[in-house]
Parts: structure tokens; C-alpha cells; sequence
């Protein structure tokens, strides 16, 4: 994946070549005309100014070509969703009273979702703009799409806390806890609950949660957090954050370079794309019918978080003490075929936390 040096002495890439099998496809309204809305909608609450990153980081078009399958109204719900969870993300790091204040704030937050609408909210711009985002996805999902979408909120919350704990310590995690946090703190969890509902055809926790079908969700959004890591580790060099970062937990647990770190996530990236296709093929002849059309539309994901990583300013910038500096990421191009590994090795990766996912191919 990594491919050509002279970037910097410590990160020596130019150039990421990027197997991806799944055609970029955006959603029929547009991603400018999903955005636009809820970019509004985030600065109106406060969740961002008119003149900085996050306003200008294109949410709804990551979204257009994540899930561009889903309706109209839950595409721009969705879009609000994630504006407030990118918000809520960059607000941790600076958060006045540590990690102490994070734990109670992610409480009334998640209160926000499980308690009735007539309680009381703290007067708080998270809380109140949560709320409201609330009513945009229980407006458009069945009541079972939305317990489980609530549920796995909770569940992200709990990773945001995780990663907050992480960067606390001195040295990275090892690459188990990482790849453990690195699932819940991506909110993959949301937008596998998101897919089916959001496009009318509500899945059962049965049928979401079914060992194989979680398996494949793993394999579509694993990958895409691989990749966010790749990129994002210049942003956070940058920021002084790179040590809770797969490619510095790759470098400590196997004594790398840099450069070997790169390489090995991306064989990971790789492994994990050629198991996605297989466990796809098993489940698209699924007599589920909504497990059938959950394998074919997830894999969007994949193109969608090159695509959006590629051109959004959330990788190319970064905001400190009021000011945007430019951060070069190397240049990111697609391919047909893996670079780094053979796709017919179905071998399991030596890592526990990965090699369960690939107990899950049919004999």
C-alpha cells in the first residue's frame, strides 16, 4: 500500500496505492444536498463555527457514498448524527476537567437518548442538539432499528472514553486492547445498525448480530478504520497523538520502523478486504432477505472512506488555537488488485483479536 518514499524522515510515504474492489456509488440526492442541511444545522447549535474544519469537512458526502442506499430524509438525519459525533470527538481532546468531565458529559448524554423527552436536559449545546438529532432518526427508522442504533451509540460513547483513557498513558496500547477499542471508538457498530433501517428494510438483532453476518461487518468496516489510521497518523504527529495510532502500536509491538508499520497495516488492510469479498459471496445467497441486501450494500463503506478521506479537510487540515495548518497526507490512488498480499490466502492473521473473523468461511 505504501508506495515511494520522501515525505519526511519518519514518515518516508508520498504515495498510497489502495486495493478497492467496491465501485464508488453516491446517493441519488447528492452530497451537497444532503450536507448542506446539516452543516447548517451543526453550526445553528453550536457544534461548529462557519469558518472552521468540521464546517468544511463534507460529512454528507461521506455519508452520500457510505449509505447510498438509504432515504432521502435518514441520509440527512444520519448527516446531523455525524456532525455531533465529529464535534463531540475533536471537543474530548480539550475538554476542561479531563477525563473526569468526559465520563459525566458522555452520562447525560447517553440519558439523552434512553430517558422520555419530557426530562429535563442540562443546558448544554451537546445535549441539546442530541436531543433534537434524536427525533430526526427515530422520525425515520422502525422502533427496532432505532433500540439498536440507541444501543450502539451507548456502546461508542463507551469507545470514545477508551481511546481518552489511552492517550493518557505514555506508551501505545498493545495491538489486541487497540484493535478492541479501535471498533467501538470508530462508531462501526452505528452505521452497521444504520444500513438496514435507513433504507426501510429493518434487520432483527437476530439476523445483525448473527455470528457470520458480524463477522462481515468487521471485514467492510475494519478496514476503513485501518485506513482512517494510515492517513490520520500525519494529522497526529502533527497534534501529538500518533502514539495511540495502528501503525505506532504495529512499530511497538514488532519493533518496525515507521515504514515497516505502514506496510504491515496495510497487509492487514488487505487481508481483511479479500475475507470481506468471500464472506459476501456466503451471505448474498443468505434466505434472509435483509442479510442478502445488508452483504451487498455495506461494502460501500470501503470506497466511500477512500473517497472521503482523499478530499476531506478533517485529514488535510489541522485546527489549533484558532488557526488551520495545512497537513500533506501522500497522494491516494485506487487499483483493481492488492499490492502487498495474495487474495486467495484465506491464512488467518497471527492476532486474535483479527483471526476469529476468518472461523466464519463456509467449508
Amino acid at each position: 500500500m505504501p508506495a515511494s518514499s520522501g515525505q519526511a524522515p519518519d514518515l518516508p510515504v508520498d504515495q498510497f496505492d489502495v486495493w478497492c474492489p467496491v465501485p464508488l456509488r453516491l446517493h441519488p440526492a447528492g452530497g451537497s444536498a444532503i450536507d448542506e442541511p446539516a452543516r447548517r444545522w451543526a453550526i445553528r447549535h453550536g457544534l461548529c463555527s462557519p469558518d472552521s474544519v468540521l464546517a468544511h469537512t463534507d460529512v454528507g458526502e461521506f455519508i452520500a457514498a457510505g449509505m447510498p442506499f438509504i432515504t432521502t430524509d435518514a441520509a440527512r438525519a444520519m448527516t446531523c448524527y455525524a456532525y455531533w459525533t465529529f464535534a463531540w470527538d475533536d471537543a474530548l481532546d480539550t475538554l476542561p476537567g479531563g477525563l473526569g468531565k468526559a465520563v459525566a458529559l458522555t452520562s447525560e448524554a447517553n440519558r439523552v437518548l434512553y430517558e422520555p423527552v419530557t426530562h429535563p436536559v442540562p443546558a448544554n449545546h451537546f445535549l441539546s442538539s442530541l436531543r433534537e438529532v434524536r427525533h430526526q432518526l427515530e422520525s425515520c427508522l422502525h422502533p427496532d432499528g432505532w433500540n439498536i442504533m440507541r444501543s450502539e451509540h451507548a456502546h461508542w460513547s463507551g469507545g470514545q472514553l477508551w481511546k481518552a483513557a489511552l492517550q493518557q498513558r505514555s506508551t501505545p496500547p498493545g495491538l489486541g486492547e487497540y484493535l478492541r477499542m479501535r471498533w467501538v471508538k470508530a462508531g462501526c457498530g452505528v452505521l452497521a445498525a444504520f444500513t438496514a433501517p435507513g433504507a426501510g428494510y429493518p434487520m432483527s438483532p437476530a439476523e445483525l448480530y448473527d455470528p457470520v453476518v458480524r463477522a462481515f461487518s468487521h471485514t467492510v468496516l475494519l478496514p476503513c478504520t485501518i485506513f482512517n489510521d494510515l492517513a490520520s497518523v500525519f494529522k497526529e504527529r502533527a497534534a501529538g497523538q500518533a502514539h495511540v495510532n495502528l501503525v505506532s502500536v504495529l512499530a511497538a509491538e514488532h519493533d518496525l520502523s515507521t515504514t515497516e508499520a505502514l506496510i504491515k497495516a496495510g497487509e492487514l488492510y488487505e487481508r481483511l478486504v479479500a475475507l470481506m469479498l468471500r464472506l459476501q459471496q456466503q451471505l448474498l445467497s443468505d434466505p434472509r432477505p435483509a442479510v442478502a441486501r445488508y452483504a451487498r450494500e455495506l461494502p460501500q463503506w470501503v470506497a466511500a472512506n477512500l473517497h472521503w478521506t482523499a478530499t476531506s479537510l478533517r485529514f488535510l487540515a489541522l485546527n489549533r488555537a484558532g488557526t488551520t495548518a495545512k497537513i500533506t497526507i501522500p497522494t491516494i490512488t485506487t487499483r483493481d488488485t492488492p499490492l502487498l498480499t495474495d487474495a486467495t490466502d484465506l491464512t488467518p492473521p497471527p492476532y486474535p483479536d483479527l483471526a476469529w473473523l476468518w472461523q466464519h468461511l463456509a467449508e
